[in-house]
């Protein structure tokens, strides 16, 4: 099993990578792709990576449900804070409810994945 060292980087690289992303003006990046609510998707991909790398840092060599709310609310609560500050400390982006919705599912499903991956 890979270092809880090596766990703790990537959780936080990716962590720095949705907070960059989420406050950096992207002006038309991906507007050409004909996909209905495409930045939904990404929102889903990137909390749902985000609760597993947490997860996996977190969780023991036993594993424990306390662990999995304790990450599943931090990430829930990330995302909101993301959208909060779209809207408060920058001018070129604005918070959005369905963003929030789309965070919290990524990362229930990203949990979901972890209960599922681990009874095998």
């Amino acid at each position: 099993m890979l270092n809880k060292k090596i766990f703790l980087s990537i959780a936080l690289t990716w962590t720095v990578i949705i907070t960059v992303l989420s406050l950096v003006s992207l002006g038309s990046i991906g507007q050409s792709i004909p996909i209905a609510n495409k930045d939904k998707y990404v929102h889903i991909i990137f909390y749902f990576c985000f609760t597993i790398f947490w997860l996996a840092y977190w969780q023991k060599r036993k594993y424990d449900k306390k662990n999995e709310i304790k990450v599943l609310l931090c990430a829930i609560g990330y995302g909101i804070l993301m959208e909060v500050l779209q809207g408060t400390l920058t001018t070129y982006r604005s918070p959005d409810v369905l963003d929030v919705v789309a965070n919290s599912t990524g990362a229930i499903g990203g949990l979901l994945f972890i209960r599922g991956f681990l009874k095998k």
